[in-house]
């Protein structure tokens, strides 16, 4: 294998969510060794970056964004889920189909670019599962089972099923970012071409720095926020856990950090002092650095969060379920902290802020668990154990 084409949903400069970050690595990492075309939707002013990263590299207009009514009667003629149409272009199609001509391999990153790989041998197919998307639609319809979304969610995972399903088992290998999500891969397809190459940062790219006695006691949330388990997440904890927090530290304050917040948080930012609703940053590092704490409601996910990678290099603790650290390698108690109820949440985070020792024992071991784990140089020999199977 000498030649890898990426089909990405987007050019991932800046990497400004775990995605790009995620693709941004494997472009990397493939380049060592490989040749690396890339094709990715995007506009115009993006190919001097992606053709920074690839050999040859194409940047298509996206789609036009739906409708929701038009959405809905696209997804009422097709037994194929929302996620397999929201990204389908015969632009993009007709360009990946030329590109795809000389590449050993072809590689979809994430499942809105899945559809694609039915335009390449089978043989050459790879599947990027960024999630088990039909696992985190089936957990957001058990969340919330009697709502409209709760509803959406349910026809959505058992089509997610479906899809995913086809195309692991067409794909001559799959991609998995943790052990626990090849699992899932492999129970779905009873398929055995399923390898983890884990999420993984650039951990020398974060400084390292715990904070100290006096810092003010910043929480920090962070993700795209038309994304609805963040945006869930964030719901719960405005509602069910800062105000028990802010009567016992009233100079607490939560940062929210992430594109596209819904009106209800807009509102709450606006009309509340202690929560600040930032919009999209390019670069939250500034936000770890005056924050004490990452906090990872987490009650419906699936894959692994690079935020909390980000997080764990940059010495800031983390609060989190036990969902939102769900596919890491971390304990407990040791490598974050953890809290489920409401209850557990408000005590987490007072002691978090309180305690300058707790936050440097569990920063400083996280930090060892991202070099020795989750490091560029870490996940770099099983991406090159995963492409093997090509060259047998």
């Amino acid at each position: 294998m000498s030649r890898v084409l990426f089909m990405l949903p987007d050019v991932p400069d800046p990497p400004d969510s775990g995605a790009k970050l995620r693709n941004l690595m494997l472009l990397r990492l493939a380049a060592q060794v490989h040749v690396v075309d890339a094709i990715a939707f995007g506009q115009p002013d993006k190919a001097a970056a992606l053709a920074a990263l690839a050999h040859r590299g194409r940047v298509v207009a996206p789609p036009q964004r739906r409708s929701v009514l038009r959405r809905g009667l696209e997804v009422a003629r097709t037994k194929l889920p929302d996620m397999a149409l929201r990204l389908w272009s015969a632009e993009f199609a007709e360009a990946a189909r030329c590109l795809a001509e000389d590449a050993d391999v072809v590689q979809a990153e994430g499942i809105e670019m899945a559809r694609y790989l039915g335009l390449v041998p089978a043989d050459k197919r790879i599947y990027d599962a960024h999630n088990p998307e039909f696992l985190l639609q089936r957990r957001l319809s058990e969340a919330a089972p009697s709502t409209t979304a709760g509803l959406y969610s349910r026809l959505q995972w058992q089509r997610l099923q479906r899809f995913e399903r086809e195309v692991v088992r067409s794909s001559r290998l799959t991609l998995a970012v943790s052990e626990h999500d090849a699992n899932q891969l492999r129970a779905l397809a009873d398929a055995r071409c399923v390898a983890v190459v884990p999420n993984a940062i650039d951990a020398q790219g974060y400084s390292f720095k715990v904070p100290d006695a006096d810092a003010q006691p910043n929480l920090l949330f962070v993700g795209k926020l038309d994304y609805r388990p963040n945006a869930d997440a964030v719901r719960w904890l405005i509602e069910q856990v800062l105000p028990d927090l802010f009567a016992a530290v009233p100079t607490a304050r939560l940062f929210v950090v992430g594109a596209n917040p819904p009106r209800w948080l807009v509102g709450v930012g606006q009309h509340d002092a202690r929560i600040a609703v930032t919009g999209y940053v390019p670069d939250e590092r500034p936000y770890v650095r005056r924050c004490c704490a990452l906090l990872l409601p987490v009650h419906a996910a699936a894959g692994t969060r690079l935020k909390a990678l980000v997080a764990m290099a940059s010495g800031i603790p983390i609060v989190s379920t036990a969902l939102g650290m769900e596919g890491l390698h971390v304990e407990a108690g040791v490598d974050y902290v953890r809290a489920e109820s409401a209850r557990e949440w408000a005590l987490a985070l007072r002691e978090v802020i309180g305690q300058e020792v707790l936050r440097r024992t569990v920063a400083q071991r996280a930090r060892e668990v991202v070099e020795e784990r989750y490091s560029w140089t870490a996940a770099r020999p099983a991406l090159r154990a995963a492409y093997a199977i090509f060259e047998r």
